[in-house]
């Protein structure tokens, strides 16, 4: 029977709003891959100390940050593996210049182009990080120590213009300071992409939310608006950017309550940026987490831990997690160690979320986009069931599920708490990827 037009308003008026509420996402990097996990530490080394390699299976991209390992699917450039980068070492020693304005731009470039031939030598699907983190390109945020960036910087410009008081000679500073750093940080990206165009380009840590204040008791997470207005400024950053880097790494300072609010602004911030109207296409975003506490590498993160990092940023409409380690990680904590925390914690907890993310794709978005919340600053999660499912910890794993699908979306974020999220597809419209709606592949 047809409907009646009473009752086609209605429905109507429900849908507008859902409609309204869509916001589109970046395509996933790997086909039928929505959220992306990629493995980015020197765990290599540990093959001869567990029983058998490490279980890595769960991680699309796998590489070392070490610096004789080339040829992965995920690459980070250190201050010393891309280029000429300019910085001022911890004795006060000005290397390549120092700072941007006194540094060869072009002798940059070629270098630059040799290193990623050798680190990157085919042009395969994956990650290019750049993490140069020694100064700022905003001349604001350069402060102590960083501030010796201003010092050169400001002493470069009296050295030509005597006759400049402090105050004209810091403006005319601010200006070619922030027009090197553009230059050498966009240069880099257009040869990035230049000669590597499958890969993702951008930098750790960009953007960044600084709401480092928790040690305050009114701690919210929030980012300052000053500093929110600060990554608005650097658009040309992110208009040369394919790929967004933001980091969530854990310190003890933090306490549990506090964890989520600092997690969940930060992946909220560059989510805001990856939309930008300025760019016209939404920028993917992989979110940086570390395995262990950045000052307790003895320490390995909680399932409360792991819910308030990798859940929120499921949660939140992130393309995926690069968990990041160092040989420092290596040093302090076994290698035996490792594989138990990967086999009873961290595995059984990617697969949970995976798998819940992969079962409301299919059942809200037909496969066409990816769930996130509807409120983004709220505390639902998108976990299965525990009634429903059992996760076995084993070597073996196995996954058991009951009959309903429906069922299985989510002790603690239902249908209610998600909306769909569309893909943007290469054409600028929505993606439709009809797969079968009981299929759930790692």
């Amino acid at each position: 029977d047809r409907a009646s037009p009473l009752s086609q308003t209605v429905f109507t008026f429900l849908l507008i709003p859902c409609c309204l509420a869509l916001d589109f996402r970046a395509p996933p990097l790997i086909p039928n891959v929505p959220f992306l996990w990629a493995w980015n530490a020197p765990t290599e080394l540990c093959i001869a100390g567990v029983d058998g390699p490490l279980d890595l299976s769960l991680f699309s991209l796998v590489g070392s940050p070490r610096e004789n390992v080339t040829g992965q699917n995920i690459t980070i450039f250190y201050t010393d593996r891309l280029g000429y980068y300019p910085y001022i070492d911890m004795t006060g020693r000005s290397v390549n210049g120092g700072i941007p304005q006194k540094a060869s731009l072009k002798k940059h470039l070629d270098k630059a182009k040799k290193d990623i031939d050798y680190y990157m030598p085919i042009n395969d699907t994956g990650l290019a990080v750049i993490d140069w983190k020694e100064w700022r390109p905003t001349w604001a945020r350069n402060w102590k120590p960083k501030h010796v960036y201003r010092n050169e910087s400001i002493e470069l410009v009296q050295k030509h213009n005597t006759q400049l008081d402090d105050t004209e000679a810091t403006n005319i500073a601010i200006v070619e300071f922030e027009k090197a750093a553009k230059n050498f940080m966009q240069e880099t990206l257009k040869l990035g992409k230049l000669l590597r165009p499958h890969r993702l380009w951008g930098y750790y840590l960009f953007p960044d939310c600084y709401n480092y204040n928790y040690n305050q008791h009114s701690f919210t997470g929030s980012c300052y608006d000053i500093e929110k207005r600060r990554n608005d400024h650097l658009d040309w950053l992110w208009n040369e950017s394919t790929a967004l880097f933001p980091s969530i790494y854990l310190t003890t300072r933090l306490s549990p309550p506090q964890i989520a609010l600092y997690v969940r602004n930060r992946i909220y911030e560059a989510i805001r940026i990856s939309r930008s109207p300025d760019m016209g296409r939404p920028l993917p975003v992989f979110v940086y987490a570390r395995p262990v506490f950045t000052d307790l590498v003895l320490k390995y993160l909680s399932q409360d831990d792991l819910v308030n990092t990798l859940g929120e940023s499921i949660a939140l409409g992130a393309s995926g997690v690069v968990i990041w380690g160092g040989l420092s990680m290596l040093r302090s904590t076994s290698c035996s160690d490792l594989d138990d925390y990967l086999r009873t914690t961290l595995n059984p907890y990617l697969i949970n979320i995976t798998l819940a993310a992969k079962m409301c794709n299919q059942v809200l978005c037909q496969e066409q986009g990816v769930c996130t919340r509807k409120n983004w600053n709220s505390s639902d999660y998108l976990h299965l069931n525990p009634a429903n499912i059992a996760i076995q910890t084993e070597k073996e794993r196995n996954v058991e599920m009951g009959n309903d699908l429906s069922l299985l979306v989510a002790a603690t974020l239902g249908l209610a708490q998600l909306r769909p999220q569309p893909h943007l597809s290469v054409d600028g419209g929505a993606t439709r990827d009809w797969g079968p709606l009981g299929t759930v592949g790692f």
